[in-house]
């Protein structure tokens, strides 16, 4: 759980062997190229973006079939063009359909009709209009009109000859010229045509892993052309230099000593900017993404990805705050880890979102909520759930309110210890213990006054007292041991100037008070919905139909609203107020040179 150690690796060797030591390292995987050569521009095109457009439409397929086993009448480029005509061919049907639909639905309270070839009748023109009932008394006498067809809200009038005056409102329809029973043939023909084209998309589906393998081995390829853009070469020689992990250094011993290369491996130095390689296990590496979204850390930083991995799912129960939602995500994950465990990244995803589902169901058995109702007094379920002077924790919003500013506060002062700790060589751990003392201390202090409790209230005003001194004497990165007395006096300026932060520490704790107020308008929606589904079934009859549609769409509404807002909310509190106090240094991430075929 931390950040791969890494070596700067370089090798050098007669400029012949350059293509075959460029294919070991590719093979080998666990190099991060350095430049060594000024970039020359973009690099040339292997094969061509459609190949890569008419793969992504083909595994976008909802039906799919056996890859093929041979390779007879594979043909990449007419593959490409067949599926490419597909999409195009079928999107053109599609928006046609669309228009016939429209054109069918407006033509309907017509009839069937065919306009006359001069567009009118008796070289008059014609002017279809749908005028609400109430206003067709009040067309003009000298307008000659019928009457098609009347609807409860609307008349649909033909003019003839003349439009109706524009001044009321009244604007005239535009109908397409062919009659309903036309447009429905063509519509059954397009709609024919879009299903062939459907079925001749499944019928190629086929031959998905053959055009993926194509194109793994083009990105090889082009990886391949650009890693020899980056290597130095004269005639004589070339050399490569990378950032590899200090455990992969055996395998690259073995691959200088049979290629007859010379090796130099050195350790990072100070001004060095290596990649960040993160390795954790794999149920905690899947927290990895949540990490990396917003910052990558520094190499010299630290891993926070254990501590992410904890505090978003707990975040993410806090704000769903509801056992049965729990449930059933549980039941969700367990659904899609039997479907979509196929691959070692989906693997890790399905840990995430089990800890994610544990985590509301604990917190929702905790603030006694399933599917917004309270279980009955005295059973089991009743006794899990946390109380307050015999109120449940929902009802007792100042109680929650200090819960959520106490996780605030201790995330915010375990960010400033891991800061301590990682410089606890120098003067400036003491001003991050510093800021850790002023936010605890000003908790105790508000909670002493809270509870009426001086002895709280005065520890808290002393820890954070000496927690601002600290701040004010050790947070400067200038030298602390000097002669130099402006050197002195700067440090004292940089301390004033950490007077700014105290509104920012301020403002990052109360925050944490949106995972309060996001669990709280949960269970008020959830319990809003159930009143209103209970209010149907009362009724009766077609009431109790509409109030389990009132009951499963509400709730299901609630779960998508509170799983937008665990991601969201969730990685703000990690990925700016928590990064924001304890990695300051941004990094970028390592990417290894290796091939995709056959991996």
């Amino acid at each position: 759980m931390a950040i791969v150690p890494l070596e700067k690796v370089t090798i050098v060797g007669p400029a012949g062997s350059k293509p075959a030591v460029l294919d070991d390292l590719q093979s080998l995987g666990c190099i991060h190229l350095i430049r060594l050569q000024p970039d020359r521009g973009q690099m040339p095109e292997v094969i061509p973006n459609e190949a890569r457009e008419a793969l992504q439409y083909l595994q976008a397929s909802p039906i799919r079939r056996r890859p093929a086993r041979k390779t007879e009448g594979y043909d990449r480029g007419r593959l490409i063009r067949q599926v490419l005509r597909i999409r195009r061919v079928r999107e053109a049907l599609r928006q046609e359909a669309d228009e016939l639909r429209q054109a069918i639905d407006d033509l309907e309270p017509w009839g069937e009709f065919r306009l006359p070839d001069e567009g009118g009748v008796g070289g008059l023109p014609l002017f279809f209009y749908m005028i609400p009932r109430r206003e067709t008394p009040q067309i003009p006498a000298d307008v000659t009109f019928e009457v098609v067809r009347r609807d409860p809200r609307f008349d649909y009038v033909v003019a003839v000859g003349k439009p109706l005056p524009e001044h009321r409102g009244w604007s005239p329809m535009t109908l397409d010229p062919r009659p309903l029973s036309e447009l429905r043939d063509r519509l059954l023909a397009v709609e024919e045509q879009y299903e062939n084209l459907d079925w001749r998309r499944v019928a190629l589906t086929r031959w998905i892993e053959r055009l993926q393998t194509d194109l793994d081995r083009a990105d090889d390829q082009t990886a391949k052309l650009d890693a020899a853009r980056r290597t130095w070469a004269d005639e004589h020689l070339f050399a490569v230099r990378g950032w590899a992990p200090k455990a992969e250094r055996p395998r690259l011993e073995s691959v200088a000593a049979a290629r007859d290369l010379a090796l130099r491996i050195e350790s990072p130095r100070a001004e060095d900017r290596p990649p960040t390689l993160l390795e954790n296990p794999p149920a905690i590496a899947s927290a990895e993404p949540c990490v990396t979204f917003y910052r990558t850390p520094s190499y010299h930083a630290w891993d926070p990805t254990p501590i992410v991995y904890l505090s978003f799912s707990l975040f993410f129960g806090m704000i769903i705050s509801d056992a049965g939602y729990g449930l059933l995500l549980l039941g969700l994950v367990g659904i899609g880890g039997i479907r979509f465990a196929d691959t070692p990244r989906r693997r890790r995803w399905r840990h995430l979102m089990l800890t994610i589902a544990v985590a509301v169901f604990v917190y929702g058995v905790l603030v006694g909520s399933y599917f917004g109702f309270s279980p009955p007094p005295g059973s089991w379920p009743d006794a899990l759930r946390i109380t307050f002077d015999g109120r449940p924790m929902m009802a007792r919003q100042n109680d929650m309110m200090l819960l959520t500013v106490a996780i605030g506060v201790g995330h915010l002062v375990l960010a400033n210890v891991i800061s301590a700790w990682r410089q606890r060589h120098t003067a400036r751990s003491l001003g991050h213990l510093g800021w850790a003392a002023i936010l605890g201390g000003g908790f105790a202090f508000g909670l002493g006054r809270y509870w009426a409790s001086e002895r709280l209230a005065m520890a808290g005003t002393v820890a954070a007292i000496v927690g601002g001194v600290s701040v004010f004497l050790f947070s400067s990165t200038r030298p602390l041991f000097t002669k130099n007395k402006k050197e002195h006096l700067m440090r004292l300026v940089d301390g004033l100037m950490q007077c700014g932060n105290l509104s920012k520490a301020f403002g990052d704790v109360l925050s944490y008070l949106r995972l309060f107020a996001l669990g709280l308008a949960s269970f008020q929606l959830a319990v809003t919905f159930n009143g209103l589904a209970a209010d149907a079934v009362g009724r009766g009859g077609l009431g109790v139909l509409l109030g389990g549609l009132i009951f499963i769409a509400g709730h299901g509404v609630n779960l998508i609203l509170g799983l937008m807002g665990g991601v969201v909310h969730g990685l703000r509190l990690n990925c700016i107020e928590f990064f924001n106090w304890s990695l300051t240094e941004e990094g970028y991430s390592f990417q290894p040179f290796r091939k995709k075929a056959g991996t």
